[in-house]
């Protein structure tokens, strides 16, 4: 706020994770999502949280009051009362920081526009969304231990797929199990996206108890799962084949792996707004921040592939100097082998069987170590077994010549669906 060049007297938060980030509080007042109804008001003088106080708990209380009196101490107001104290706040001779992305327009109708500072985002959500070296290193370790439910599910869905002992729901259900047993879980993070078949081209399906397609060893299976972690978030897909794949199956897989790999290798200068997606009003990427990485095919009423990973943005060591704007790239947090069953490896480059060989070998040194740990032996040699390096042994790309790559190209594109 000091430092501002319209120097705001005040910033108003919407956000709730803007608050539950800035004050360090965890609620469930949202499914899936570790925050609580609130509204803050942060000025040059005072420090306002408007909540349900009856939600706080006698910890929660103290920590707010842990620095009263004092620039720390936080005044717990009631959560209706935001608007008047707002309103009640504008009429002064003050400027009211908001960003705009968040803030909503009950908030924003009481503030005179001669008084409002508008950016985006807050300045919380913009400092929330860089996380610190120790905050990288507990994501790390999260993403460690949701790798072992993540192969513990896939090895228990090879065993019990053929047996006809699996549906999407039951599937669904048993990931969050393994998920839940993990050290530090509270739960999933969203719910859980258990798809075989044409169910898999659907956007964001999900199966319940009274609509669940049986998996199958003819068809493809989507699984696009996460967790709540006392020290992070977790958010993964893998698509995954039990049965021979038909060619343009495996042809549009991995053209999706593909688009994958390139995109986890993109080099692009600090600030850029979103480079894995396509909308331009992105928060722009700097260093330490989190991301994800999950390009698609999708053919409707057939089937649907995606690929998710989590990816912390990282300095890229680029050959020539940047100036002062440095080069990024992104560093995959997200620890699962791909589906071999569905790679042709023909198709890829050179670089990318080479990214596909170190990112493999990061599983096994990272995952590895965890599996042995909790002895379960059988995920390990599963992992052993499906983090082997790719070699394109005498299968020669260049024989498929460029016509015919532009054909196989030509035939995976109409089809193409958002």
């Amino acid at each position: 706020m000091e430092k501002h060049s319209r120097s705001p007297t005040a910033v108003v938060l919407s956000a709730l994770e803007e608050t539950a980030w800035l004050f360090n509080l965890r609620g469930d007042d949202i499914s899936y999502n570790p925050v609580f109804f609130s509204y803050a008001l942060l000025t040059t003088s005072d420090i306002s949280l408007f909540v349900d106080r009856n939600r706080l708990s006698t910890e929660a209380l103290q920590s707010l009051s842990a620095q009263c009196p004092g620039p720390l101490c936080v005044q717990v107001e009631e959560y209706d009362q935001v608007q008047a104290s707002v309103q009640a706040y504008a009429q002064g001779d003050v400027r009211v920081w908001i960003g705009t992305e968040y803030t909503t327009y009950g908030l924003y109708g009481v503030i005179p526009q001669d008084k409002l500072v508008e950016s985006s985002y807050s300045p919380v959500m913009t400092t929330k969304a860089v996380k610190n070296a120790k905050e990288q290193t507990l994501l790390r370790a999260a993403h460690v231990r949701d790798a072992v439910a993540v192969i513990q599910y896939l090895l228990w869905l090879e065993k019990n797929v053929p047996k006809g002992l699996v549906d999407e729901f039951s599937g669904a259900r048993y990931v969050d199990k393994l998920r839940r047993e993990k050290e530090h879980c509270r739960g999933a993070s969203f719910e859980t996206i258990s798809a075989s078949g044409l169910n898999a081209a659907l956007a964001h399906y999900s199966p319940s108890n009274v609509s669940s397609r049986k998996l199958s060893m003819d068809e493809m299976y989507l699984s696009d799962s996460g967790g709540q972690y006392l020290d992070g978030t977790t958010d993964i897909t893998r698509t995954v084949h039990w049965g021979e794949p038909t060619p343009f199956q495996k042809e549009a897989y991995t053209r999706v792996l593909m688009g994958n790999i390139d995109l986890a290798r993109l080099v692009f200068p600090s600030e850029t707004s979103g480079p894995v997606g396509f909308q331009s009003n992105n928060m722009p990427l700097v260093k330490g921040m989190f991301t994800s990485i999950e390009p698609g095919y999708y053919q409707e009423g057939e089937f649907g592939i995606r690929i998710e990973d989590v990816a912390l943005v990282v300095e890229a060591q680029t050959k020539h100097g940047a100036g002062e704007k440095a080069y990024l790239t992104f560093e995959v947090v997200s620890l699962v082998p791909y589906d071999r069953n569905l790679i042709n490896i023909s198709f890829l480059s050179e670089d990318q069987i080479q990214y596909l060989n170190t990112y493999y070998e990061t599983i096994r040194q990272r995952v590895g170590p965890e599996l042995q740990r909790r002895q379960l032996e059988e995920e390990y040699e599963w992992l052993r077994r499906n983090t082997q390096p790719f070699s394109r042994g005498t299968l020669v790309a260049a024989s498929l010549g460029t016509l015919a790559i532009t054909s196989l190209v030509s035939t995976l594109l109409p089809d193409r669906q958002a």
